[in-house]
């Protein structure tokens, strides 16, 4: 089997060192300019003696056109890319484009499953590949594998996992290939398909007095790490925060939805929700610095300050 990689995410890593260690790796291909994520991927090629390329969105239709059907891949797999591809390149491979797409399909459509599946408090998820049409994850499916979302997991925790037990999704997946093609694949039922969008930056604000304590927490966790934490405001400033925990707190009065309860260098800081319930502020992260909520105690934050929802903060950006 001969594979190209077609990736511009981190979380490909290790099933480009699977596939060059099976012998099945041609090349690794990257699409758009150098950043964060695709420089360790060309480092790692290089490690790999793999062939890397890097094409531009004006270059699909002449020169990756060229690099594929200069390779006569058996198969192109896909791990996050950014651009449409040209519906005319998915016929060169001789078992066409296929996407690793991290969702239990046809849930979770769209460029940022992970994220909306953690923010949206799901339990479970999963990995799918799936043939690639012109219709962005909607192809028939070749492979896909549950996997649990725990307490507390992260997106980059989360995505991290994902990463590793995608390697034995695609070793499946290339034997199932190699013995019946295409042959088996299976439609996606369009009855259940659900679709979200990139994420914005109102996607990561906290809203105080609509949100409970789990939807909260379920936010932070999925805009840590790639969106550098859910954004709230504090005295006017905006603030991320980057860690959160749900706590019981004995005899609780009725407090205004992100009032700090309490704050000492034990405990650090508490902070009321809606319904009662309660949040400990682990991380935060301010145009100072990054601090653990005990040190925020520490410089001066008190019981009966507030953080407040961010809806009306203007000039914040996505980081990523």
């Amino acid at each position: 089997m001969k594979i190209i990689l077609l990736t511009s995410g981190l979380f490909s890593i290790p099933c480009m060192h699977y596939l060059a260690g099976q012998k099945m790796l041609h090349s690794v291909v990257s699409p758009g300019a150098p950043n964060k994520n695709t420089v360790p991927i060309e480092l790692n090629a290089g490690h790999l003696n793999i062939p890397f390329k890097r094409f531009l969105k004006h270059e699909l239709l002449s020169e990756l056109k060229n690099w594929l059907t200069d390779a006569q891949p058996d198969l192109v797999l896909v791990f996050g890319c950014g651009y449409k591809i040209p519906a005319e390149l998915f016929a060169i491979p001789k078992f066409g484009f296929h996407n690793v797409h991290f969702s239990l399909l046809p849930a979770y459509r769209g460029k940022s499953p992970v994220f909306w599946q953690i923010r949206n408090g799901e339990t479970v998820g999963g990995i799918t590949i799936h043939q690639m049409t012109e219709s962005f994850d909607s192809g028939a499916m070749l492979m896909q594998h549950q996997i649990v979302i725990s307490p507390g997991d992260t997106l980059g925790l989360y995505t991290g996992r994902l990463a590793i037990e995608s390697v034995q999704v695609i070793s499946k997946a290339v034997e199932k290939l190699l013995n019946t093609g295409n042959d088996l694949l299976y439609p996606q039922n369009e009855d259940s398909a659900s679709y979200f969008p990139g994420v914005g930056i109102d996607d990561l604000k906290i809203n105080w007095e609509t949100q409970s304590a789990k939807q909260i927490e379920s936010l932070v966790n999925a805009a840590n790490a790639d969106y550098g934490g859910a954004i709230s405001a504090f005295r006017g400033q905006p603030l991320r925060i980057i860690e959160v925990m749900q706590i019981q707190v004995t005899n609780p009065a009725d407090f205004a939805p992100g009032s700090i309860i309490h704050a000492d260098a034990n405990y650090g800081i508490l902070v009321a929700c809606k319904n009662t319930e309660f949040l400990r502020i682990n991380i935060v992260q301010t145009a100072e610095g990054i601090f653990s909520g005990i040190k925020l105690a520490g410089l001066g934050i008190r019981p009966g300050d507030r953080f407040e929802s961010a809806a009306g903060l203007s000039g914040v950006q996505i980081t990523v």
